[in-house]
Order: structure tokens, then sequence, then C-alpha cells
């Protein structure tokens, strides 16, 4: 009876449509006229979205720009499945067009959206490939907050929705159903860039006002409008004749030029800082008065990678969607197109020489795996509690050869062993374990020949000229043996 009464419920609930629209929907604004852009940096700027480009002829924004696109331009591209006639054609159309297609997809970061337009063209060897693509003016598109976007050019009323699957491809940053235009990141640096110009303007009036000495004429027997005019020609020609009783001045402004300067030079410094952080994550100098460290920069370049992924994660779906419309136009297979590096294989070889090297003792820095197996910061854990490992190639126990041969007791071999380490250790010289290299192949031989060769040896010494040994044929990969046997 209970799930006859759920049924009724949820077929209620469907054949009311709730379930599969959107209810809480401003239909005027969706599907009529144009949607204000809702930006409040904007709005009390009083601009439209598109003149934010005025903010890429700042010599500081231009250059943190340019290092965020350079760095995204100098990201190896690749298509996977990596073996088929249709990859080299592809690998081909992006080689081409790939700084276009990010380049353009990257400004939707700075301006919050970007759009696209394609033109195909039939290749000589009969696939159908780009003959260009490029971006076209954002103000010209509007993006809807379900995801259509409508083409109205500049200064007409008549609008009409684009296909996005073929000849428009649409990138945005941060869009929400209330913000369907993206986040700005220009717009964030707004006021940063208007107090950076007119700090600039209020500089240069200062300059043209302070910046040169003032002459200061006392008359005695010349009339003042007469010294005014000698003073007026002194700043042109530098040179000025005066009666005898009559005295000229210079007023020097250095304090005040002084001062003037360094509080300038600190607000302009602040501001570029801020613009930097902005774009770049933060400065090299952050929080440091300018004394940078090895540690501080490895910070900046873990926020540089950061900022680099974020880029790669913007433009990748663009990137993907033209894949996509090619390979739909020639009848292609799906393939996914992938920005960054290509993970490093393990090199089997040289993981198994160094495993053997740290048995062995050897202590391999942090920098060696980072580099040679690209680990990451934090990767690499040690364990402060345990003490340093030495190399042994045999058992963890009490062992010895001639307790084996004698039956001697735990507590006997104990003895033995206790008694051993009283002795010097004797270790066999280079010719000795070449020697023992040479008659073995194996480990279980090499220990087998050490007792035939020395068997005098007492169990602390054995262990220490097997050690030796075997470390020797674990680098060399008994190289001596083989080479004998040739």
């Amino acid at each position: 009876m209970a799930k006859s009464k759920k049924d009724k419920a949820s077929k209620k609930a469907l054949s009311l449509g709730n379930l599969y629209t959107q209810e809480a929907v401003t239909n005027f604004l969706v599907n009529f006229g144009k949607q204000p852009d809702t930006d409040e940096v904007l709005r009390k700027a009083g601009i439209t979205r598109h003149r934010l480009r005025v903010l890429l002829d700042d010599d500081e924004i231009a250059q943190a720009v340019e290092t965020r696109i350079d760095a995204l331009l100098a990201t190896p591209l690749r298509v996977e499945p990596s073996d088929t006639v249709e990859t080299e054609k592809l690998n081909l159309i992006l080689k081409e067009w790939f700084p276009e297609i990010a380049a353009g997809a990257l400004n939707a970061l700075f301006f919050g959206y970007s759009v696209q337009e394609a033109v195909y063209e039939l290749k000589p060897d009969g696939y159908i490939g780009l003959e260009w693509i490029g971006e076209k003016p954002m103000q010209w598109f509007e993006p809807k907050n379900d995801g259509r976007l409508i083409y109205r050019q500049e200064g007409s009323l008549t609008e009409h929705e684009v296909d996005q699957q073929f000849k428009f491809f649409l990138t945005r940053r941060k869009a929400s159903y209330e913000q369907p235009y993206g986040k700005a990141l220009l717009a964030t640096l707004y006021w940063l860039f208007f107090f950076k110009q007119n700090g600039f303007k209020f500089w240069a009036k200062f300059l043209e006002r302070f910046g040169t000495p003032i002459l200061l004429g006392k008359c005695k027997d010349t009339e003042t409008e007469d010294m005014n005019r000698a003073l007026l020609n002194a700043h042109a020609q530098s040179v000025l004749s005066i009666d005898a009783e009559d005295d000229v001045q210079v007023l020097g402004t250095s304090g005040a030029s002084g001062t003037a300067g360094a509080a300038f030079e600190s607000f302009n410094n602040q501001l570029v800082r801020q613009i930097q952080k902005v774009i770049l994550g933060q400065t090299l100098t952050s929080g440091t008065d300018g004394k940078g460290s090895y540690s501080l920069g490895q910070v900046h370049e873990n926020v540089r990678m950061d900022k680099l992924k974020s880029d790669i994660r913007l433009v990748t779906p663009t990137l993907q969607a033209v894949v996509n419309a090619l390979c739909a136009l020639n009848g292609w297979g799906k393939y996914e197109v992938m920005l960054g590096e290509k993970p490093k294989p393990l090199n089997k070889d040289q993981a198994e020489r160094d495993a053997h090297l740290k048995n062995a003792g050897a202590n391999l820095s942090d920098q060696y795996f980072t580099r040679e197996y690209g680990l990451q910061e934090g990767d690499l854990i040690h364990c402060s509690d345990k003490s340093q490992q030495t190399f042994s190639a045999l058992p963890k126990r009490a062992f010895s050869f001639k307790a084996s041969v004698n039956k001697l007791s735990e507590e006997q071999q104990e003895v033995e062993e206790l008694a051993d380490t009283q002795i010097s250790v004797e270790l066999l010289n280079q010719g000795q374990i070449d020697e023992l290299l040479q008659k073995s192949e194996n480990p279980t031989e090499l220990a087998f020949n050490l007792m035939q060769m020395m068997p005098e040896l007492n169990q602390t010494a054995f262990s220490a000229n097997l050690d030796r040994a075997l470390y020797a044929g674990d680098v060399l990969g008994y190289v001596s043996a083989e080479k004998s046997k040739q």
C-alpha cells in the first residue's frame, strides 16, 4: 500500500514538469533583449566589458599578461591515441592553429568570455581542415545563462542563436547563472590601473612645476615688469643681465621633490606589486621587503605552475571542441587533446640499480629522486625515528656456517659471535673480489665461493666481506663473470 502511494506521488510530481525544467527563472531576461552585465566593478566604473582592453596598454599589466600567455603557448600539445593516421592530420592542424586557439580562449580569463569562429576547407589529402579560426569581437555576442550563444552585431537589433558545435566556440571563466558573461580578471585590475595612470599624471605635473629651480629677483632701480621679463628669458637662454643694485636668487626644491619622489616611488611600487599578485598570483619578493630566498623562489615557482594548470583547464575544453568538430566532419573516431608534459615512464633498470645502491648504504638525495622520477616536493617522507639501515644481503638473524657444520646450539653460537666481535675484521682486496665475481653467477654461488676461499673467517668478517662482494656484484651485474665465460 505504501509503495503504491509513493509511485502516485512521484508520477504526480513528474506530471507537473517541475523536475525537468528550471522554475526560478527570469524568462524576460533569458528570452528577450540583452541581459545587463551585473559586474559591480564595471557598473561603478561606467564602462562596458570590451572596453577593458585599454588596460592592456599599461606596461606592467601587458607584461604580466604576456607572461601567462607565453607559459601556455610553450606547453606541449599531444593527441591521444597517437598511433593513427588521423592523429597525424590532427597534429598538423593543431600545430598550425594552436597559438590562435589558445590565445583566443585565454582571453576569457581577462574579459570573462571569448568567442572564436572557424572556417573550414577541403585539404588536398581529402580531409576537411581549418582554413581560418580566430577570435571575433566579444561585444557582438551574448552568452545566455542556459548555454545558448546569441549573435547580435553592434548597432543592430537583430539577433539569432549560433551553432556552437562546428562554427563558433565559446570559452567562459567562472560563469554563473546570475553572471553568464563570466568573471573578468581585468575588471579586478581596473582601479589599480586607474590610480596608476592618474598617479603618473600627477607626478608629471609636479615635476613640471617644481622639478626646475625658481628664480627670485629683487628689484632696486629696475622695474618689476622688466625684472620679470628678464627672469623668463633667463629660463629659456640661461643668461641674465641685471643692474648692479639688483639681486637674483635660485630657490631650490630638492627637499620637497625628494620627499614627493619617495612617496611616489612607494605608491607606484605598491600598485605594481598588487597588479603582479592579481595576474601572476604573487611576486618573487612578496612579504620579504626585497630580500628573496631559495625557498621563496620555490614557492613562486609552485604558484606559477598552479596558474599554468588553471589556464590549461580553461583552454583545454575549447581545444577539445575544435577537435571534436574536425572528427565529426571527417567521420573519424574519438580523439582526446592533452596539454602538458607527458608522464615520464619508469626506467626499470635505473630503479633496480638505485634500489641496490640504497640497500648498499648509498644515501641518495631528495633532489635526485625528484629529478629522475618526476616527483614533487612533499612526496618524499622521512621517518626520523628509524635509524639508517645498512646493507645486508643475508637474513637478519644470527647465523654461522661454522655453527651449522658443528651443530652448535643457539647459546653456543651467540658466545662464538660475541667472541668474534672482539677480533679485527680482515677484508678482501679488489683482486680477491674480482676473482669471486669471475667464479660466481649469482649471490648463492658468491657466498659459497667466499666460504671456500677463506674458510677461517669468523662470522663478523665473513658478513663484512660478503656484503662487499655482493655490493660489487649487484652494481656491476657480475660483468666480470660474464666476460670471463665469453
